[in-house]
């Protein structure tokens, strides 16, 4: 309840923290003098023999409605002018009583000029401070001048002294205190959002290490996997080299021309193929530690390049090709994106030649803002417990088709070092696949 109470008193919209502070103890006055007043009804109430009930009611419900009133513009950040405003009524109400009777009569209420006093002090500044106090020994000194009895006259003169010496003394202790304040909360408000700021820039490193921990985390389990499939993939060709190194040797013997040139031939492509993974694995290793300058790319540009590097495998294929006309515009490093779609669509062209009428379909799906880039074929189709599978190294559907198996881990590191995602959705076999892709622009 005190928590709930605090921050309801701390939600005034005033832009300076100070005036926010003395606004906060502003509505506390202001509570305050609500609850007086309602107690002072139900205790007159009970005790008020000659007052009416509904006097009772009807003043306290008019001086509780302008407090109301009051501390409901106070709450929309109306600070000076509230303050102002309270201060006017007090030195008004004091001065019409004065005006109206005899300084004699009412020195017991001079308590409002000196209330009127303290708010300008304390809320607002020494000069306001010091405008009030003279206006109010000049409306005293006023009422001491209208008395015309010579022994009354004495006796306001009294009051005014002591009023001048009570009074002055507090508005020298209030300049100095209110100043004093203003300078101690401003320290202090200044060390809370020095705290914040450290606070903040703790969570956002804590935060930030987290995340490098997680990323190390996953660096450390890719490496293994990476090391475990390296070692399994790269020993096939040497395997291939060495088995046919003795098959040669035993040619040789034999003197056998043509095994001896199909053995070489054998051995030239396992050294090929090793070379070309060894080329591919460095490539993958290559994202994210050499950097392209990120620009304004096309997907549209970047597609046609992709299609033009592998026009001599659309053509042999006689593969039909449809691009949308609405393929957007990313904040992406241009060559990696090139070989995105590169590798994307010569997958889609392995896979879909054997389709009577083998077509290709590069697009973009839109939810809501985001925007998802997809390439479709309808070749063989991916399982679906293969769907995940295949992003991972040398990982191939078709052992018999061309490549390492590289393409497509190739694929998902750049995508991901842009921010993005890949994924993959497919009916089942022969029911075509289609990748989708995004790009995050702040990435």
């Amino acid at each position: 309840m005190l928590t709930r109470l605090r921050n309801w008193l701390n939600n005034i919209p005033i832009a300076d923290p100070i005036n926010r502070q003395m606004g906060v103890l502003l509505q506390i006055i202001l509570v305050g003098f609500i609850a007086v007043l309602l107690l002072a009804a139900g205790v007159n109430v009970f005790l008020a023999e000659t007052t009416s009930l509904q006097t009772i009611l009807i003043n306290t419900s008019i001086f509780v409605l302008g407090l109301a009133t009051l501390l409901f513009f106070l709450r929309r950040g109306y600070f000076y002018s509230i303050t102002a405003i309270i201060i006017s009524v007090f030195i008004f109400t004091q001065s019409y009583a004065i005006l109206v009777t005899s300084l004699l009569e009412v020195q017991s209420t001079l308590t409002f000029y000196t209330l009127a006093i303290l708010l300008a002090g304390l809320l607002i500044n020494p000069r306001a401070l010091w405008f009030v106090f003279t206006m109010s020994m000049g409306l005293i000194i006023f009422g001491v001048t209208q008395e015309q009895d010579p022994t009354l006259r004495l006796e306001s003169v009294s009051v005014a002294g002591n009023f001048f010496l009570l009074n002055g003394l507090m508005s020298v202790f209030v300049s100095r205190f209110g100043v004093a304040l203003r300078t101690s909360l401003h320290s202090s408000l200044q060390r809370e959002n020095e705290l914040r700021n450290e606070i903040a820039t703790r969570k956002k490193i804590e935060t930030h290490r987290e995340t490098l921990i997680q990323e190390l985390e996953a660096n450390n389990a890719e490496l293994e996997q990476f090391t475990y499939t390296v070692s399994h993939d790269l020993r096939s060709p040497l395997v291939t080299i060495k088995g046919f190194l003795g098959m040669l040797q035993k040619a040789i013997e034999e003197n056998q021309q043509e095994k001896i040139t199909d053995n070489i031939q054998r051995i030239s492509n396992a050294a090929d193929k090793m070379e070309t993974m060894l080329a591919e694995l460095l490539e993958l290793s290559r994202i994210g530690r050499v950097l392209n300058t990120k620009v304004r790319v096309s997907i549209a540009e970047v597609t046609k390049e992709a299609i033009e590097l592998l026009d001599a495998q659309i053509a042999e294929k006689n593969i039909q090709i449809k691009i949308a006309d609405d393929l957007p515009t990313v904040f992406a490093d241009y060559v990696r994106l090139r070989e995105v779609m590169q590798n994307l669509i010569d997958n889609a062209i392995k896979y879909s030649s054997l389709h009577p009428n083998p077509m290709i379909e590069i697009g973009v799906k839109k939810l809501g803002e985001e925007e998802f880039i997809f390439v479709k074929d309808n070749g063989i189709g991916i399982a679906p417990q293969y769907q995940k599978k295949i992003f991972g190294l040398f990982e191939k559907l078709d052992a018999s088709t061309e490549g390492t198996g590289i393409g497509l881990a190739l694929v998902k590191r750049i995508v991901e070092w842009h921010g993005g995602k890949i994924w993959v959705e497919s009916a089942g076999e022969g029911k075509g696949a289609t990748f989708y892709f995004t790009i995050l622009e702040n990435s």
